[in-house]
């Protein structure tokens, strides 16, 4: 039955089951398909600590999702792995997790995980609908042919399913849910770009007074970090009481490292108590430009476009 005059009934048709053990609406969903290897379980972040174990000890590819945001990672034991991101300053933002697993009786290893996530990333990207949070770089496995076509079948399918799980970070007919680039900075202000900056070696000024340009405060959107900061003096100033993460990833230039111990030898940075994983600016400091800020601030390898607009409510005028 369709209700659309340009159906055709020699397309290739597909099946998908939403199974919900609990029956809540927004509880775990299980999303599966007879004629394909694959499951997507869907559940909340907080249901997280609800997980046994044991039954969850199985190769996975998943997705740690907010409204704007995602995180891809794979694992040989879903179970303890997403147990581990529980405490990670860099994962709060995560509010939905999407787990892509083997069906009962289907094959799915760890080479299927690595395989999904490198792909899933850049499908991401490239759809440009959410913000693609990484950690290490997902690496592109040299497989053979025969292999490839599995797991390239293994995409599509696990894509379609997250679909239907109420994943929109690959397909959706809304607008992209990344802060609005146009309401940033001109790009003759911020420098934007995923290298390394031609100022990366420019020193930083802690405890500056500097005016803003005019062009407004912006907000840093990565992990759940709040921090503030606007275009000032052909630079980025970072406003005091913002917040830095405590981690570095692996795959930042050693200079960032410098620049975190000129912030701790100034007495720029403080811990803020009762909250692990994170230290509050104590001082405005001044940057060469905002990826710099930025990569700063998180300890990541990120570019001036993780700042934008605050997300603020706006106010609704009623006419009497």
């Amino acid at each position: 039955m369709s209700f659309f005059s340009n159906y055709d009934a020699t397309a290739v048709s597909c099946t998908s089951i939403v199974h919900r053990a609990t029956g809540g609406i927004a509880d775990v969903r299980q999303v599966f398909d007879d004629a394909c290897r694959l499951t997507v379980i869907a559940f909340p972040a907080a249901m997280i600590r609800a997980i046994v174990a044991s039954k969850a000890a199985v190769p996975a590819c998943y997705i740690l999702a907010d409204h704007s945001q995602i995180y891809i990672g794979e694992t040989n034991n879903i179970g303890r792995r997403l147990t581990e991101h529980l405490p990670d300053p860099a994962k709060l933002f995560m509010r939905e997790v999407f787990v892509i697993a083997g069906s009962e009786g289907g094959s799915f290893d760890k080479t299927a995980a690595i395989y999904l996530q490198y792909r899933l990333t850049n499908a991401a990207g490239e759809a440009g609908l959410v913000e693609v949070q990484k950690g290490v770089s997902p690496r592109l496995l040299e497989l053979p042919a025969w292999r490839r076509a599995p797991l390239d079948q293994i995409v599509k399918d696990g894509m379609r399913l997250l679909f239907d799980a109420g994943c929109r970070a690959f397909h959706s007919s809304c607008a992209s849910q990344r802060p609005a680039e146009a309401l940033m900075v001109d790009a003759d202000t911020v420098t934007e770009t995923d290298g390394c900056d031609s100022d990366d070696t420019s020193r930083m000024e802690i405890g500056v007074i500097a005016a803003s340009n005019g062009l407004g405060e912006l907000q840093l959107n990565y992990g759940g970090l709040w921090a503030r900061g606007y275009p000032a003096n052909d630079g980025f100033v970072v406003t005091a009481g913002s917040e830095v993460r405590s981690l570095v990833n692996a795959s930042v230039n050693p200079i960032l490292h410098t620049r975190r111990a000129e912030l701790e030898v100034a007495g720029a940075l403080a811990d803020i108590p009762g909250l692990s994983g994170r230290k509050r600016l104590l001082v405005p400091v001044w940057f060469p430009s905002a990826a710099i800020a930025a990569k700063v601030l998180t300890g990541a390898h990120v570019a001036s476009r993780t700042w934008a607009a605050p997300n603020f409510p706006q106010p609704m005028i009623i006419a009497a």
